[in-house]
């Protein structure tokens, strides 16, 4: 049995975890999880548990992780990213020590961590708050969502080095992973057992976790080979304003060095344009932005017709914005700048 060490946690969380413990060692053959709802309603799937034993030892041959060494989980056990977490420390003999997730789990950590599993909000506190703590963890891998260009300058700065993931519930977790800070690579690179393949610009996963079926994934990406890609974005948020395609997660990079509070690009049905780019951005408080600011970042076609001004962003369990939703639900309560 794994050595649980709780810090700063629930009763509720406690029971949460030790719940997903109980479940792993009955005699289903299944967990059940839910996707991340980022792009649509979340779905519940069930997941082998052979498949999440098999995604646990790619890890641990990707990143060299050592029987005995101690892992964080800091995430909820109802995403597959918490899950996993878990399932890794079981399967690799890992002690695990159980932060209540929150911003900054760091804060109440005083021993040393080998492997954690944070978000990008997460690290974005980090970072601002124990960012001394962070280096003395051998592998820190960060998924659920993009790192900013800033962040990626502020971990160079303190000569940090993470690992980007990519993966999602349906691959049981990452499946590729790129660094990011100190030594970035641009490039996404497979764990063992994986490939990939473009069908147009869309990423197909192949992948021993999916039993031989390939997934074709709502992903744009550069394939550079079968096992390396470098990503550019979803192809459901994809903005077509006046026959040009715009992908607003290159613009968000470009945006994350201007603006500090979080926001994100997306498009608006337009008479002439069919679509035009809009930011979106979460402030209590309406601030302007110059037209003038964004040239500085953006090329003409790329520069937002309006901004909007949202009290607060929907997000999904695993802290995504909810795009979607949130431009649904409270585009008509925002504050509008036109520019």
């Amino acid at each position: 049995m794994v050595e649980l060490k709780f810090i700063n946690t629930s009763d509720s969380f406690k029971n949460e975890v030790n719940q997903f413990i109980e479940e792993w060692f009955n005699s289903d053959e299944f967990i059940q999880s839910k996707t991340s709802g980022s792009t649509g309603e979340p779905k519940k799937i069930e997941i082998l548990k052979s498949k999440m034993k098999e995604s646990a030892l790619m890890t641990r041959k990707f990143l060299n992780l050592q029987k005995k060494e101690t892992a964080l989980l800091c995430l909820s056990t109802s995403t597959i990213a918490g899950k996993m977490m878990i399932v890794r420390s079981l399967e690799l003999g890992l002690k695990l020590v159980i932060v209540e997730p929150c911003l900054n789990p760091f804060e109440f950590i005083e021993e040393g961590i080998d492997f954690a599993a944070i978000v990008p909000l997460q690290l974005t506190e980090i970072l601002k708050k124990n960012p001394e703590k962070l280096k003395t963890v051998r592998n820190v891998i960060v998924g659920g969502g993009s790192v900013s260009n800033e962040i990626e300058e502020q971990l160079k700065k303190q000569e940090l080095t993470v690992f980007q993931t990519f993966g999602m519930t349906e691959t049981i977790s990452h499946i590729a992973m790129r660094k990011i800070g100190l030594h970035q690579e641009e490039h996404y690179s497979a764990l063992e057992g994986n490939s990939f393949s473009t069908d147009g610009e869309q990423l197909v996963i192949h992948s021993s976790l999916l039993d031989g079926f390939p997934l074709k994934t709502n992903d744009c990406v550069v394939l550079i080979n079968a096992k390396k890609f470098i990503w550019k974005g979803r192809i459901d948020f994809v903005i077509n304003s006046g026959g040009i395609k715009i992908q607003p997660e290159e613009i968000e990079r470009k945006l994350s060095k201007l603006i500090k509070n979080s926001f994100f690009i997306t498009g608006k049905k337009d008479a002439l344009l069919g679509e035009k780019v809009i930011l979106c951005i979460e402030s209590e408080n309406a601030f302007e932005i110059q037209k003038s600011e964004l040239e500085n970042y953006l090329s003409k076609y790329e520069i937002p017709k309006e901004i909007y001004f949202f009290n607060q962003f929907i997000y999904t369990e695993s802290n995504k914005i909810n795009r979607l939703k949130t431009v649904d639900v409270h585009l008509k309560d925002a504050i509008q700048q036109i520019l």
